[in-house]
């Protein structure tokens, strides 16, 4: 059994371009091992540059994600929290029964109350600091407040959708 059980390639990808709509993030489709099946939204800048380097890919991305889907599966709720880089990143947590089949991420949006601060990604992708700054400024921000809101009614919808079918 895997994530196509659950939904359709199509249904999937409508709820993906749906919630990056929503939120100005990108969103992906992941198993449990966090290979991404299907994807919607454009990274900005500064997130392709994280992610285009293997180290500051594990240490920014891949740390905070594997925490997180620890956590979701733990709670059988979406955790919302701050990357290493201060950038939004939610798991949304796809259940069949009882069994954790994979999930939702998004990412990528900075967070009002909180600043991005340069240095430390700066260092990890081996750019300037004043790139990094130049690379900030071009980040969407939203609230954790929205963010939160739009992703339990996504995952509530999913929890109602079991319920009835």
């Amino acid at each position: 059994m895997n994530l196509y059980y659950v939904n359709d390639e199509d249904e999937w990808q409508q709820i993906l371009d749906d919630l990056s709509q929503a939120l100005d993030m990108p969103t992906a489709l992941v198993d449990t091992q966090s290979f991404i099946l299907q994807a919607s939204g454009e990274r900005h800048e500064l997130c392709k540059a994280i992610r285009a380097n293997k180290e500051s890919k594990i240490d920014i991305c891949a740390r905070t994600q594997k925490f997180m889907l620890k956590e979701a599966k733990k709670t059988r709720r979406p955790v919302i929290v701050s990357c290493e880089a201060k950038m939004t990143k939610c798991v949304i947590p796809v259940f069949s029964d009882e069994e954790l089949m994979g999930s939702i991420v998004v990412c990528g949006t900075g967070i009002p109350e909180e600043e991005i601060t340069p240095d430390m990604i700066a260092k990890s992708i081996n750019r300037s600091v004043e790139e990094v700054n130049r690379m900030i400024k071009q980040v969407p921000f939203v609230p954790r407040e929205k963010v939160a809101e739009v992703t339990n009614s996504l995952f509530d919808k999913m929890q109602d959708k079991k319920s009835t079918d």
